[in-house]
């Protein structure tokens, strides 16, 4: 098979990978990715701007009758996924060796081979290897695009013993669909083995190092991003800001310690991202499909003149300026920069005060 031109060639990789292991991740997964607790329905949907993902909980055989599995959900299926896409990337065969047994295989994910980690493990491979998913993305030109049914597992030998008591015979290998392959080949995102399996216990942590690895070596210029719209992109479980933003900014934190060259810098009412050295080095810029998400463009929070916060405080005396400002800066991220941002803040404050009321 040839190696596409957006991908590096397997000798190239080999010199890399004495310092440092690469793995990949679907470049639609670093902006909607899986579940990161067990969702109650059979399927699950994940958008933000122009990528979607639609994952379906399948059925698996166990000699005896069929088993419903969950949808993979966590980030254990997260850190499967990596090694199995690195895999198929390396060798560019749809056959992947996973390891002689459980103990091999939770080696090369980075993970504890004891308590109840197999049961685990063997309940999200079991769910990965059921499901199928769809992808869809919005191109450049407008045009919608989607890939269906595609199962990133066509052949497991899944673990599901007929007797509970006797152990589940461990598979040395399993089998890409075709679909999925193909995809991958050509969205592919190196990322660096030691920094994932170091965030190994937090799917939000392992998909925001995904996210911002691909986002921030594409800027060429600062941009402002609110806390809704992170929200909107991974915190669709949260009903609340606050307690989504409490969790990101933890996950940030755990994020900044693994991809130190990541220039994220936290302001009023969000994050200021900007041009970032790549987390992977010495791998030429890739071209992807579907484009980087597009952020806002920047917008710069102008300070408030003192003419201004005279206006402000005889509009609404007992109300805070400040709180005000922030929403009307979360609020102009979704609008087109105001001509005046003084007038726009007061008339803003008119309405602000009126639903305060």
């Amino acid at each position: 098979m040839n190696t596409p031109a957006n991908l590096i060639h397997p000798a190239e990789l080999d010199a890399q990978e004495e310092a440092r292991e690469i793995v990949f991740q679907h470049g639609i997964m670093c902006q909607v990715s899986l579940p990161r607790s067990r969702p109650q329905a059979r399927t699950f949907e994940r958008t933000f701007k122009n990528a979607s993902i639609r994952i379906e909980a399948g059925s698996l055989w166990d000699g005896l009758k069929w088993q419903e599995q969950p949808i993979p959900y966590g980030a254990k299926p997260r850190l499967a996924l990596l090694y199995i896409n690195s895999q198929a990337i390396k060798t560019r065969e749809p056959e992947i060796d996973i390891g002689r047994s459980y103990a091999e295989f939770c080696e090369r994910l980075g993970l504890s081979k004891g308590g109840t980690a197999f049961y685990e493990l063997k309940r999200q491979m079991n769910a990965l290897a059921a499901c199928k998913m769809s992808f869809g993305f919005t191109q450049p030109n407008g045009m919608a695009t989607t890939i269906p049914d595609i199962k990133p597992v066509a052949r497991f030998d899944a673990w599901m013993a007929k007797d509970s008591r006797q152990p589940s015979l461990w598979p040395a290998t399993l089998k890409l669909g075709h679909e999925y392959m193909e995809s991958l080949l050509q969205h592919a995102v190196p990322l660096p083995f030691e920094a994932m399996t170091a965030l190994k216990d937090s799917a939000l942590s392992l998909d925001l190092l995904a996210f911002f690895a691909r986002r921030l070596q594409s800027l060429d210029r600062p941009i402002r991003v609110p806390f809704v719209l992170f929200k909107e992109q991974f915190g669709q479980e949260y009903k609340d800001l606050k307690p989504f933003k409490a969790k990101f900014l933890k996950s940030m934190r755990e994020v900044k310690e693994v991809y130190t060259a990541a220039a994220i810098e936290q302001v009023t009412g969000g994050l200021l991202l900007k041009p970032s050295a790549p987390l992977v080095k010495k791998i030429g810029q890739q071209e992807f499909v579907p484009s980087p998400v597009q952020l806002p463009l920047a917008f710069t929070s102008q300070t408030l003149t003192e003419k201004t916060i005279t206006a402000f405080r005889s509009l609404c005396p007992r109300l805070d300026m400040y709180a005000c400002k922030a929403d009307f800066d979360l609020w102009v991220q979704k609008k087109e920069a105001p001509k005046d941002y003084q007038k726009a803040f007061l008339g803003f404050a008119q309405k602000w005060a009126a639903g305060k009321g």
